[in-house]
């Protein structure tokens, strides 16, 4: 005999996994259909619109491009936007790294000579801002710009610990996350999306295309992103740098205080702006996308080679 209580747990996950099959189609802003996909290393690339002008999306943690299709759709009409998808995440499969943020930036340089693109304005968020970060303390010369929606030099929580500490809770968090079933990914994402946005009906279409990431995926990357640290290298980030802060009133602390702690952790960069994105959470760019695509492109009205040109990319 089954127990009754693994009995109604194990209905609970089915109509969770129906809920959320159907919450696959639910109202999020639809990707427009790609000019062409490709791979580029580790990357899969959706490449949209053709203008001079290049943009790169990358999407944050278990996330895909979906998460910025609001922008992608945007800002393809003038400039050439390129959308990553990171290893594992968004159903691609996962090819496991010694060192996953140094292969996501030999394959990301790769990617610009290969396609020959010269000074790309990088744009992502969390996870992907902090990568973000990373590229504009590499190459600040290949770059235009460096856009980071809530996407930070270090993971907030473990900002004062040691390194040796923070190394420890990332083995931590991955090994909790790396066992678990498809069933718990999606319950976590569930949970996780609860706090990730203002709107309740966000929640299930969301946490539905996180939970095709790879359960190891997600732990890789979590792990390297909570055990590293850019602010030490922060001042050779040149490039003009836009960090992008959700607030929601009602929290805590007030907006000044969250601009204040935003600006502490990334004082290194010198060349530095922090806009605050009202009325919204982690995922601000679904929760306030007009605001989001207002931000991003008043900022790069204001970056030199930046501004988007009817001239075919070459």
């Amino acid at each position: 005999m089954i127990p009754r209580a693994l009995r109604a747990a194990a209905w609970v996950v089915a109509l969770t996994l129906a809920a959320n099959a159907s919450a696959l189609a639910a109202p999020l802003t639809p990707l427009p259909p790609a000019a062409e996909s490709f791979q580029a290393g580790s990357l899969h690339v959706d490449r949209y619109g053709n203008g001079a002008t290049t943009l790169i999306f990358i999407p944050g943690l278990a996330s895909g491009p979906w998460s910025w299709a609001e922008q992608i759709v945007h800002f393809s009409g003038s400039y050439r936007v390129y959308a990553l998808t990171l290893s594992g995440f968004d159903g691609r499969p996962f090819v496991p790294q010694d060192d996953m943020l140094g292969t996501f930036s030999r394959d990301f340089w790769s990617l610009l000579d290969a396609r020959h693109i010269v000074r790309p304005v990088v744009i992502g968020h969390s996870l992907g801002g902090t990568l973000a970060l990373a590229l504009a303390e590499q190459h600040p010369d290949r770059l235009s710009a460096a856009i980071a929606l809530d996407g930070l030099p270090v993971f907030p929580p473990v900002a004062q610990m040691s390194a040796e500490q923070r190394t420890a809770a990332a083995a931590g968090a991955a090994a909790q996350i790396r066992s678990q079933t498809p069933a718990q990914v999606l319950a976590a994402e569930t949970s996780y999306m609860q706090t990730a946005t203002l709107d309740p009906a966000l929640v299930a279409p969301t946490a539905a295309r996180e939970a095709r990431s790879d359960p190891a995926a997600i732990a890789a990357w979590m792990q390297a992103d909570v055990s590293s640290d850019l602010r030490p290298a922060l001042a050779s980030a040149t490039v003009p740098l836009l960090e992008l802060m959700p607030y929601a009133a009602g929290g805590p602390y007030t907006e000044d205080q969250t601009v204040a702690f935003y600006r502490a952790l990334l004082a290194g960069a010198p060349n530095l702006t922090v806009v605050p994105i009202e009325g919204a959470k982690h995922f601000a760019m679904l929760d306030q996308p007009a605001a989001v695509d207002a931000a991003i492109g008043r900022f790069l009205a204001t970056v030199a080679g930046a501004t988007p040109s009817p001239t075919p990319h070459p």
